[in-house]
């Protein structure tokens, strides 16, 4: 996809006559657009549909980008996706009918935590991959760590004796992340039994690998958590950062601090960590319940009162 963008971007250079920051607009714009497409999965022109592009929007609205700028980066999708068809790289225009971005209070949907337990429990065998792929949904789940983190994990960045990694955020910034017990475990069995046996000659820096032995890429990352909710017959539509999701989900239910699982998930601002507070109705539920003096009874609304 980077490709396409630069061919666009050399089309608005040379034919459109764009200014140096219009073209940087597009290029920061589009950047960020194929950034978050990686993180799903999604690495052909010709694989992403509206949806995706709806994902995208509500996924920067999340993150606290605003209407203005989310109209430009609409904008700036419409038109890569006009100079695609014109190209031929695709078949049709599919932002054609698109007008305004459809921006819904977007809630981050998360699994349940019996689904997880069987997510975690999808991978049984001892193979290598197996035991690789166990140790990958136990830490996405465990830490809420990005998908591109996990996949950039190194040997060097765990601690087990004091149960916590080193991970590398967005913007290059480093922060230390705690994982429990069913976590490490996964992780030691992995690097004792699996790992050698994909990387016998110890060339590796990185924690996960491919059946190649190289650094596992993130689409391979997408494929395990796919694939482990297929074998736990898990109903939704499943990726790496529903892990996180539900991590922050499961944390606030539990009673974590807002500012905590903030700091934890590498949020750079608190209105991002803030709307975990709308998925987690069943919480809201039983501390109205707990605490208002009317919750229980109900509300005297007789004549008499």
């Amino acid at each position: 996809m980077l490709t396409h963008i630069q061919d666009f971007l050399e089309y608005l250079t040379l034919e459109r006559h764009l200014a140096k920051q219009s073209i940087a607009s597009y290029r920061y714009d589009l950047v960020a657009f194929q950034e978050f497409l990686s993180e799903m999965g999604r690495d052909e022109v010709t694989e992403i549909t509206r949806d995706d592009i709806y994902a995208f929007l509500a996924d920067q609205q999340l993150h606290g980008i605003q209407e203005k700028s989310l109209a430009r980066r609409l904008s700036a999708i419409k038109g890569f996706f006009r100079f695609l068809a014109l190209d031929h790289v695709i078949a049709h225009d599919i932002t054609e009918v698109m007008t305004s971005p459809r921006l819904p209070q977007h809630v981050p949907e998360f699994l349940t935590e019996e689904e997880i337990s069987a997510l975690v429990n999808a991978y049984q065998s001892d193979t290598p991959i197996e035991l690789r792929n166990r140790a990958v949904v136990e830490l996405l789940y465990a830490t809420g760590i990005r998908v591109s983190e996990c996949c950039d994990l190194k040997l060097a960045g765990v601690n087990f004796a004091e149960g916590v990694m080193r991970v590398i955020g967005k913007g290059s910034k480093e922060r230390v992340v705690p994982f429990g017990r069913p976590a490490a475990k996964a992780l030691e069995q992995y690097l004792q039994k699996g790992r050698p046996e994909l990387d016998p000659l110890h060339r590796q820096p990185f924690v996960f690998l491919g059946k190649r032995g190289g650094r596992l890429n993130r689409r391979a990352a997408w494929d395990i958590v796919e694939q482990g909710g297929v074998i736990a017959g898990i109903k939704k539509k499943l990726h790496p950062h529903l892990l996180r999701h539900s991590c922050a989900t499961h944390l606030l239910a539990h009673g974590a601090d807002l500012r905590v699982i903030q700091e934890l998930l590498g949020h750079a601002s608190i209105d991002t960590t803030q709307l975990y507070t709308h998925a987690d109705t069943s919480r809201l539920q039983q501390t109205f319940l707990k605490f208002h003096p009317r919750a229980k009874g109900g509300l005297d609304l007789s004549p008499e009162s």
